[in-house]
C-alpha cells in the first residue's frame, strides 16, 4: 500500500465528507441515509485506485476509515468555530430557544458534554468511513480471475 496515495486519497475523502455534511444546502444530502458521511470514503477509495492501480478490500476499508478520521478531525476544528458538532448545534438552538432557557444547554454543549458529543461524532465518522470503504472496495477493487 502506497502511503503517499493513502494519505492523499483519504484526505480528499475527508474533505469531501466535511463539505457535504457541513455546507448549507449540500448538507441536505444527509437526508438520504446519511449519504454525505459515506460518499467521501467511497470517493477516497476510488481516488486511491485511480492513483495506485491496485486495491484489496482490506485496503479499501483502511482508506475509508482514515477518510472518516480526517472528517472527524476537521469536524473537531470546525466545532470550536461553531460550524460543526456541538458548536453548530448550540448555534442552531440559539435561533429558536429563548435566551433565558439556554444557560443549561450552553453549559452542556460547551464543556465536557460538548467534547464528548464531538468525540462520539468522530467515532460515527470512522464507522461511516468503514461502510464507505466497504462499498468502495466492493465496487473499485481489482477483480479476481476465475480461471
Amino acid at each position: 500500500m502506497n502511503t503517499k496515495y493513502l494519505l492523499v486519497a483519504s484526505l480528499v475523502g475527508g474533505l469531501i465528507t466535511t463539505v457535504l455534511v457541513n455546507a448549507p444546502i449540500l448538507n441536505l444530502i444527509n437526508l438520504l441515509l446519511c449519504a454525505g458521511f459515506w460518499i467521501g470514503p467511497i470517493v477516497a477509495v476510488w481516488f486511491y485506485r485511480r492513483l495506485g492501480g491496485t486495491l484489496t478490500l482490506g485496503q479499501a476499508v483502511i482508506i475509508g476509515m482514515l477518510a472518516g478520521v480526517w472528517h472527524g478531525l476537521f469536524g473537531l476544528v470546525l466545532s470550536t468555530l461553531g460550524l460543526a458538532g456541538a458548536g453548530s448545534l448550540l448555534n442552531e438552538v440559539r435561533s429558536f430557544v429563548p435566551a433565558e432557557d439556554l444557560p443549561d444547554a450552553e453549559t452542556a454543549l460547551t464543556g465536557v458534554g460538548g467534547m464528548l458529543f464531538n468525540l462520539v461524532g468522530v467515532a460515527i465518522d470512522v464507522f461511516f468511513g468503514f461502510i464507505g470503504g466497504l462499498i468502495g472496495g466492493a465496487v473499485f477493487r481489482a477483480r479476481r480471475s476465475t480461471v
